[in-house]
């Protein structure tokens, strides 16, 4: 979510249609930036403005005149203290792979034919779980200010029809991770490349390591959470 030069964006959607209701520009401040082609399907964002409209009046207006597939859920009125990215305690992200062909909600997977175990990904999954530098899984950034340190809560793959489904909620992400994990689970999971182990490559503290960075179009954000996560995120259902 952030404005690319060369396609549209959600951001650039939702600041566009708050312009003209505040009669000024707007900028919004969301709570995770994805890549292009990343879907989000529970983002959360913030704008601090001088002038005060009712909540529902802005989420009519907004979605009145945003393309159709942008759309504001709702909308509340926060402390000067709540930030939509640093108050964040955790993320949830899910990734969507398919071993048969999809015509209908083809953007919203990764097409991968060659067979994969689903028990292998799952092992795999496990490993990841807890406090970690995962500099291994991310684009080297030498202005990081936290370093590669997470601490991740839940990581699993599970089957949803013809769909293995992957489900990741960390206290943080880093630029790329998701997609080199779930390429590189993916890759020893059907026999490419030459790591065994996810747990090997972690350890290893060398991106050069990962294997496959796993399509855009497969990941969606899912959730973000602003109190402590507590394992009962998983059973509720998105608004």
């Amino acid at each position: 979510m952030q404005w690319q030069p060369d396609r549209r964006t959600v951001q650039q959607c939702v600041e566009e249609a708050l312009e003209p209701l505040f009669e000024s520009f707007v900028r919004l401040i969301p709570s995770s930036r994805t890549d292009a082609g990343v879907h989000a399907a529970q983002q959360v964002a913030h704008f601090d403005v001088p002038v005060k409209r009712a909540p529902h009046a802005i989420v009519r207006a907004c979605n009145s005149t945003m393309p159709q597939d942008v759309r504001i859920v709702t909308a509340e009125e926060r402390d000067e203290t709540f930030h939509a990215r640093f108050s964040a305690r955790w993320r949830g992200y899910e990734y969507r792979v398919s071993q048969v062909p999809v015509a209908l909600g083809r953007q919203y997977v990764w097409q991968y034919f060659q067979p994969t175990k689903i028990e292998t990904l799952e092992m795999l999954a496990q490993q990841i779980i807890g406090t970690h530098s995962f500099l291994s899984f991310a684009h080297e950034n030498p202005i990081e200010r936290h370093g590669y340190e997470c601490t991740v809560f839940h990581s699993s793959w599970t089957t949803r029809g013809p769909l293995f489904v992957y489900e990741i909620q960390a206290s943080r992400f880093l630029h790329g991770m998701v997609r080199m994990l779930v390429g590189t689970m993916i890759d020893i999971a059907s026999g490419r490349g030459s790591a065994k182990s996810i747990a090997e490559v972690l350890a290893a503290h060398d991106n050069r390591l990962a294997g496959t960075k796993a399509p855009a179009n497969g990941l969606t954000l899912m959730r973000v959470g602003y109190n402590d996560w507590t394992g009962a995120e998983n059973r509720r259902p998105l608004n």
